[in-house]
């Protein structure tokens, strides 16, 4: 009789453990998850920021004239554009940059996820210069 009663006595506390271990693995659990998701909306905008430089290249070793509609998909990050130099920036980290061959003058510095068209043009000075509308 007295191993029935310790069983008994033992029981809340194995329920008791058992709550506590579930609810710290479904703890670790989600962040992991949203550890994964973070990592993957990143990378999605680094794929994103390297198909926009691609796109800008070949754009520039085209013809006066010469437009591409590019499509960018940054996630919570952003195109950091300064003439020559592109910036992908999510949060406050810089997370990757490129110098491009030649300078990109937009309306606004800094291009989010969206369809952007950019165009091959020439400067009243002769130079050729991107713009991103």
């Amino acid at each position: 009789m007295r191993h029935e009663i310790r069983g008994v006595e033992s029981l809340p506390v194995v329920i008791l453990l058992g709550a506590v271990l579930g609810a710290s693995t479904l703890g670790i659990g989600l962040a992991c998850l949203d550890q994964a998701r973070r990592s993957s909306e990143r990378q999605q905008a680094i794929d994103s920021f390297d198909l926009f430089i691609q796109q800008v290249r070949m754009l520039s070793a085209g013809g006066v004239g010469s437009v591409q509609l590019i499509e960018i998909h940054t996630g919570d990050g952003v195109i950091v554009l300064d003439k020559n130099v592109a910036r992908l920036v999510v949060g406050d980290e810089v997370v990757r940059s490129d110098i491009l061959p030649l300078p990109v003058f937009t309306s606004t510095p800094q291009l989010s996820t969206g369809s952007y068209l950019v165009e091959l043009k020439r400067g009243a000075d002769g130079s050729c210069f991107l713009e991103v509308r």
